[in-house]
């Protein structure tokens, strides 16, 4: 049995983490048994993040890695019928997601004030009295230097919007009329497209780039045709494609 350690759901979302949600979506989409450990505190996983699984005594941390373990541990029939531009699609996409995308909505929840206020109360609502006062702060600070030493902190928020826009319509016309990114069969991108997009969609808050997603009609029926498909069990925090 897989242990998938990662952090609690909030915001009705199967978890705000888009790396968590990765992780899980996929076992789910190709029916890989496992169990889930929630964890608050990310400082003692390996390299000291979310998620991370275990198996057999074995401990995989990073997304994409551990992917890349399930794969060749479990197979893929789902890549048996994908050509070679079609695999190196799914490589550039997934970099969009986790390395474009991924640093845009960091900045718009950690950096812009909006999206801080409603974090800093969802993430940090069960610390002590005492850390609450420090620990939220602390975190900030240390994510927003990473950002600025990633090169995105050092923007402006028009900029930063500017760019998440673009990135979201590029992937948008990706997929355009198309059932999953690389067709009528889903594939291991698309626990990455999902994994990111819902965490934009379902935001409990008034955001500008949730906006923008929420003019690619396209987008909003993937994202809920997934979500139907692999965590109905779980109520959406509101209908997507009743906001169209």
């Amino acid at each position: 049995m897989i242990t998938l350690y990662q952090f609690p759901s909030v915001w009705g979302l199967p978890n705000a983490s888009p790396f968590c949600l990765k992780v899980e979506t996929y076992l789910r989409m190709f029916k890989i048994p496992y169990e889930v450990k929630l964890v608050m505190n990310s400082s003692k996983a390996p390299k000291a993040k979310l998620p991370f699984i275990k198996i057999n005594d074995e401990l995989i941390a990073d997304s994409e890695l551990i992917i890349d373990y399930l794969v060749n541990r479990f197979g893929d029939p789902s890549s048996n019928d994908l050509n070679s531009e079609q695999k190196a699609l799914a490589v550039l996409l997934d970099n969009t997601f986790s390395e474009r995308l991924l640093w845009i909505m960091v900045y718009l929840r950690w950096q812009d004030e909006n999206g801080w206020s409603h974090l800093r109360h969802s993430f940090f609502t069960k610390l002590p009295s005492l850390a609450k006062m420090i620990v939220p702060n602390m975190v900030r600070n240390k994510v927003k230097k990473a950002l600025y030493l990633q090169g995105m902190g050092r923007h402006s928020y028009a900029e930063i919007l500017h760019m998440g826009n673009k990135t979201l319509d590029a992937i948008a016309a990706t997929l355009a009329e198309k059932k999953y990114f690389l067709g009528d069969k889903i594939t291991r991108i698309d626990a990455t497209a999902f994994s990111f997009l819902a965490n934009i969609a379902w935001l409990p808050y008034e955001d500008a780039l949730k906006k923008h997603l929420h003019t690619n009609k396209n987008l909003l029926i993937y994202c809920d045709r997934i979500w139907d498909t692999f965590y109905s069990e779980i109520p959406k925090p509101f209908n997507l494609v009743s906001t169209i």
